[in-house]
């Protein structure tokens, strides 16, 4: 029996948010381990603050940078996606293809070597596309 593709990807979307929420949990969790009992005494009474979880652009960015590990705060995203730009722009980071490029690069029978970057994967395909 073959598992349709869209509930594949929904399956996959909500492993992403729950190891984001194990994420988050294991930030605080690290926090607490990091103070001195009597910090956390005294911060009690005080509201702690909340970790942001990264904003849907934010993960949509970063997908369509080919980032499959997703941050677990808004603060780590925003790093990441800066991080990965400055790369971009020095010719450091290329955006690997996308699974669905891969998917019907094996569909055409493609048997020589899998592009690298998605920029690759398209010139690609449209070369396999044009010949037939």
């Amino acid at each position: 029996m073959e598992i349709p593709d869209d509930a594949v990807e929904s399956i996959l979307e909500q492993m992403r948010q729950v190891q984001i929420s194990l994420r988050a949990v294991r930030i605080e969790l690290g926090k607490w381990r990091r103070e001195p009992v009597e910090s956390i005494v005294q911060a009690q009474p005080a509201q702690t603050e909340a970790i942001e979880l990264p904003t849907e652009r934010q993960i949509q960015f970063l997908r369509g940078l080919g980032v499959e590990d997703i941050p677990a705060s808004k603060d780590e995203a925003r790093r990441l996606l800066q991080e990965l730009n400055e790369k971009r722009e020095q010719g450091e980071y290329s955006i690997p293809p996308t699974a669905k490029q891969l998917k019907y690069l094996k569909g055409l029978k493609y048997a020589g070597e899998m592009p690298k970057t998605k920029d690759a994967a398209r010139e690609l395909l449209q070369e396999l596309t044009a010949i037939e």
